[in-house]
């Protein structure tokens, strides 16, 4: 299938296996490949993307805030009295921001995955979904911004959700079918 991909496609999809592992997920998410085409896009794309406020920085800032393994642990340790929270605060006071987080790393426990990872359901239906998209565009290849349609059309509620946050997805959409468009 990535045969037909464009160059910009196939370094999203790569990019996208980059950033699932920096933000240590066990698979290939439709965020993931929402980052790798935030950072792939051409000139044209990326000013449309841009023109949003859709970047892969507040992207993956957002993606990095959401992160509940945290929450999850300072849950249970509030059950016998440790306030994990105030234990971060007073870390990253004494020692400076990240310092907590960065430990954290040193040591292992948010170690960076290695090898391959899988995509997930929500991921291959996005990547089928930009087929489908380019053969709707008449186009004989998978361009970065059938990527972008397919991850609107893709149903992945929270991934829709962090473009919702910077621009209406029915104006992106729109924004993207008219590069299409002028590309024809």
């Amino acid at each position: 299938m990535f045969e037909r991909f464009t160059r910009d496609a196939r370094v999203a999809v790569m990019l996208a296996q980059e950033e699932a592992r920096d933000l240590n997920a066990r698979v290939i998410g439709p965020e993931h490949v929402l980052l790798g085409v935030l950072q792939s896009a051409d000139d044209a794309l990326g000013a449309v993307l841009d023109g949003f406020g859709l970047t892969a920085e507040g992207v993956r800032a957002r993606l990095k805030a959401d992160d509940s393994g945290f929450d999850d642990e300072a849950e249970a340790l509030r059950a016998i009295g440790i306030d994990l929270h105030a234990v971060r605060d007073a870390v990253n006071a004494s020692f400076g921001p990240d310092a907590f987080d960065d430990a954290l790393q040193r040591s292992g426990r948010r170690r960076r995955r290695r090898g391959h990872l899988s995509f997930s359901r929500d991921a291959k239906k996005v990547l089928e979904i930009a087929l489908r998209e380019a053969l709707a565009h008449k186009g004989r290849e998978i361009r970065a911004e059938h990527l972008v349609l397919a991850l609107l059309r893709g149903g992945d509620r929270a991934t829709v959700g962090l473009i919702a946050e910077h621009v209406y997805p029915a104006q992106l959409r729109a924004a993207v079918a008219a590069l299409l468009d002028q590309a024809a």
